[in-house]
């Protein structure tokens, strides 16, 4: 999907990347005024692919000086924030559940032609099957519900680990 971008179309995915525009807002923004409807994954590998980065909003100023007036600093704080995450990543549960709550699993028996497949379901209620298909691109079926930005990235880095442990 990403080969059928112009530069104009790139430039302004880049833009609103740099606005701080949210994976499903620059898809929003590609359907109605590029035309292109795109899945949430291709807009996800789109800016993988090109390195374009969404811009975090910035926090207010009042936040860090009511930090340093209690005594911590911020960069202990983003490093504590850091190391949170980092734990939550590693604290699997049984099953594939992750402490964050998005549970993949991988099919004994996998769909025909795909590579592999599984199912996965959110914290927010949605649930569906994934699947691999033979050229390597990540696919859905039976997707119920619309997974958070966080949901997403928790299920790819679910994901990424059981294959690694699959293999």
């Amino acid at each position: 999907m990403a080969s059928t971008l112009t530069e104009e179309q790139l430039d302004l995915v880049r833009a609103w990347a740099a606005q701080g525009v949210d994976l499903n807002g620059i898809q929003k923004r590609l359907a109605s005024e590029c035309g292109l409807h795109l899945t949430y994954m291709d807009v996800r590998f789109l800016l993988l692919d090109y390195g374009i980065e969404i811009a975090q909003p910035a926090e207010p100023a009042a936040a860090p000086a009511a930090a340093e007036a209690e005594g911590a600093a911020p960069a202990a704080d983003e490093a504590a924030d850091a190391g949170d995450a980092a734990a939550a990543a590693e604290a699997e549960l049984p099953g594939g559940k992750a402490a964050g709550g998005v549970s993949v699993t991988i099919d004994e028996l996998q769909l025909p032609g795909t590579l592999i497949s599984g199912k996965v379901s959110f914290p927010s209620g949605g649930q569906g099957a994934w699947f691999i298909d033979q050229a390597g691109r990540l696919g859905w079926s039976d997707l119920s519900g619309q997974p958070t930005q966080y949901e997403m990235q928790d299920f790819q880095t679910q994901l990424m680990q059981l294959l690694r442990g699959a293999m």
